[in-house]
């Protein structure tokens, strides 16, 4: 079964040299609701340019529309849907529950992928998406081989697997750290990167590790687990970097094309481009402590030997690589500091000017640094060339009939299909030379970046005829258009399936989630009827889904899926930012439904409002009200990477950056970076009360006394909403995104 080899675009011109690199399908996005806001993107017109050039070399365009919507964005991505649909595009990517089900619905000829956003981590995971109509799953990047091997023997639906490029260290959909600190959600396409930063580390209030990039994972390099994963049935290699260069992509691909036809090629491409620290990834289970490269965040570039100053600002080389002219290069000294050079003077052993060494040699530089340190090549001159199309380009058969007065005939064959076109002004007696196979060849063969080359002309003209220059290149145009338009497939558009949510009685009531069991007991005895906690609640990645309680809570699809038959509540991991989500979950079985964290109050009374103004009853809404939000879920653990493991057991951590220090909690080996304030919403329950149906307190770190207080206060405040209250405390807690809006 052959692999489909799928490369990120960022522009244009990326697009196509991805494609004549050797993908086979492309993910992009245009300039509106794609998760990489900050990429140049492509516009509507290049988009239906790439599709053209992509399908007449059998190969795919999937967009990415996996933004989270809000309520006031539906009409509009639906429009913008049905535009890119009608364009030619083979698939959307996509992240939100009305996205996925408007698709389903009202597009038959266009597949809807689910995005890695999602958090895709096993079978039961797939299972449910495969049994809404969805055409393919790209699983999250924590899934090992090992479940990968399950999910292809137990599902029919396509998985899309990681296999080169950057990593999050949460896991995509369920990272909050930037829309919290920053309003750029990552949900939304505008990453800040904290995991990015350096933090130190603090054991019990002190500090335990100095400062450094605690979060910065390594990037993930499978060129040597191909095998494997062609044997297990993969259906798509994904390589990230939608954000990258043409250098990085063209190579990247071209690296991984060559593997995937000859077994047994070796490249040394893939560590001379940007990259940081490679690790194998969760594919091939690595250690939750090794997958950070905390020395540094950016790219480490290729290791090419020594360096040592001799004097007039002239270094020896001691290397075995090739170094050129152009080079960009990066000495390290025995401080850790770096140097950034472009290599400008280039000397072999004799002093001679050269363009390229790889021995012993010499080079000036316009700084001192005495001694002797690592040299590392950071960009090779020789990855900037643009790639040409020769390989991919269509041979195409011309013949070209013509008579006085009559229009020129241009036809030719493309996939069995006869193509044939008209000049729009008709052929005159020439008064010079006419029309030659010399001009007309010249003329049509100027295909620019359009895949096609003329192999065969054949010329039938009676009569010395003339058509002017720019006529033959408006049919040329014409001829290409023709071929693209043959090719395209009729944009079908049905009515969107009404959905049936089910009412249930709206009973407003105080309900938590506990961290522990003193919690869990203290919220029993003040006689809270929901207390989620143990057997009662599935965690985001647990895989344990048995549960003798009839009232959960579930936070993955997997475990929603698998308990229908019980009282089910969803956690803030689905995502939920409009009410067409919420109906959709709501008639898939779902009694209550946490909203998303990242409302504003505005947008919450929006989302219910609309509910209601559609169905005619209010939803059954939860929010959290109090809490310690999770900021990151993490696979990899902090610290185990600093040697403290098993020590979650034993004492608190936290991560601190410059000003704040961020707690970190565990289960199950999966950490948990919260937030260092808790989020209180008590003085504004009045203003939430018309459109929530239960108030969520989420414990974490609170003692028993603390648990207690905080249960009392708010039910005091629901009983007395009417009360002027000021619970607040500025310094230890926060509104979070109450009064502010995410991008």
């Amino acid at each position: 079964m052959k692999c489909e080899l799928l490369a990120p675009a960022g522009n244009y011109q990326i697009a196509k040299a991805a494609l004549y690199a050797g993908a086979d399908a492309l993910y992009l996005a245009t300039e509106r609701f794609g998760a990489r806001a900050y990429a140049k993107n492509l516009s509507l017109e290049e988009l239906e340019k790439i599709c053209n050039i992509a399908h007449v070399l059998d190969k795919k365009i999937y967009v990415t529309v996996n933004t989270l919507i809000k309520d006031s964005e539906l009409a509009d991505v639906k429009s913008y849907l049905k535009e890119i649909y009608k364009l030619g595009v083979d698939a959307i990517i996509t992240t939100d529950l009305a996205i996925i089900k408007y698709i389903l619905d009202t597009m038959p000829g266009l597949e809807c992928h689910i995005s890695t956003q999602v958090g895709l981590k096993n079978l039961e995971d797939i299972k449910f998406f495969e049994e809404l109509g969805a055409k393919r799953a790209v699983l999250a990047r924590e899934v090992p081989l090992k479940e990968i091997k399950r999910i292809k023997e137990n599902s029919k639906l396509p998985i899309e697997v990681f296999i080169h490029g950057a990593l999050c260290v949460s896991y995509s959909g369920n990272c909050y750290m930037s829309s919290l600190l920053t309003l750029r959600s990552g949900n939304r396409g505008r990453c800040s990167q904290n995991c990015r930063y350096e933090y130190e580390i603090l054991k019990d209030g002190k500090v335990c590790a100095p400062k450094a990039n605690y979060l910065s994972m390594k990037d993930l390099n499978s060129f040597e687990a191909l095998a494997d994963l062609k044997k297990l049935g993969v259906d798509s290699l994904k390589i990230e970097g939608r954000m990258k260069d043409e250098a990085y992509v063209r190579s990247v691909v071209k690296s991984y094309r060559n593997k995937l036809n000859n077994p047994n090629y070796k490249t040394n491409t893939l560590n001379r481009i940007f990259h940081r620290e490679y690790t194998k990834g969760f594919l091939a289970n690595e250690d939750r402590g090794n997958i950070v490269y905390s020395l540094r965040s950016g790219n480490v570039g290729e290791y090419l030997g020594k360096i040592k100053y001799k004097n007039n600002y002239l270094y020896e080389l001691n290397i075995t690589k090739k170094v050129n002219l152009g080079d960009r290069i990066r000495i390290r000294d025995n401080n850790g500091k770096d140097f950034y050079f472009n290599i400008l003077d280039l000397y072999n052993k004799n002093m001679k000017p050269v363009d390229s060494v790889n021995t012993l040699s010499y080079l000036k530089l316009k700084e001192i640094i005495p001694g002797e340190f690592e040299l590392y090549k950071m960009k090779d001159k020789e990855n900037i060339t643009s790639i040409q199309n020769e390989d991919y380009k269509i041979p195409l058969t011309i013949y070209i009939n013509g008579s006085l007065n009559q229009p020129l005939e241009l036809s030719c064959f493309y996939k069995d299909k006869a193509i044939t076109v008209y000049s729009d002004m008709l052929l005159q007696e020439a008064k010079n030379q006419g029309l030659s196979e010399e001009t007309i060849t010249k003329q049509l063969s100027k295909f620019d970046d359009n895949p096609f080359f003329i192999e065969g002309l054949y010329l039938n003209l009676e009569g010395n005829l003339f058509l002017t220059v720019s006529e033959l290149n408006h049919l040329r145009l014409k001829m290409i258009e023709a071929i693209y338009s043959s090719n395209k497939k009729e944009a079908v558009i049905l009515e969107e399936k009404e959905l049936k949510p089910i009412k249930t009685a709206v009973t407003k009531k105080l309900i938590c989630k506990c961290y522990t069991l003193e919690q869990a007991n203290i919220a029993k005895e003040l006689e809270l009827e929901n207390v989620y906690y143990g057997d009662s609640f599935i965690s985001y990645t647990s895989t344990d889904y048995n549960r003798s309680s009839n009232d959960l809570l579930v936070a993955n699809y997997g475990a929603f899926s698998l308990n229908r038959d019980k009282n089910l509540t969803t956690d803030y991991e689905f995502n939920v930012l409009n009410h067409e989500s919420l109906a959709y979950l709501l008639s898939l079985g779902a009694k209550n439904v946490t909203i998303s964290k990242e409302l504003s109050y505005e947008e919450i009374r929006d989302l219910a409002q609309s509910f209601k103004n559609k169905y005619g009853f209010m939803p059954n809404i939860d929010m959290i009200v109090y809490g310690r939000f999770t900021l990151m879920t993490l696979n990899y653990c902090p610290i185990r990477h600093i040697g403290e493991c098993p020590g979650c057991k034993e004492h608190q951590y936290e991560l601190k950056d410059s000003t704040t220090s961020f707690p970190l909690l565990h289960e199950d080996c999966t950490t948990f970076l919260v937030n260092s304030k808790s989020t209180n919403l008590i003085d504004d329950l009045d203003k939430l009360y018309p459109y929530i149906n239960r108030f969520r307190l989420d414990f974490t770190l609170e003692d028993a006394e603390e648990t207690k207080n905080i249960i009392l206060a708010f039910k005091d405040k629901l009983n007395n909403l009417d009360k002027s209250t000021h619970y607040f405390d500025k310094e230890n807690n926060t509104r979070a995104y109450f009064k502010r809006k995410i991008l």
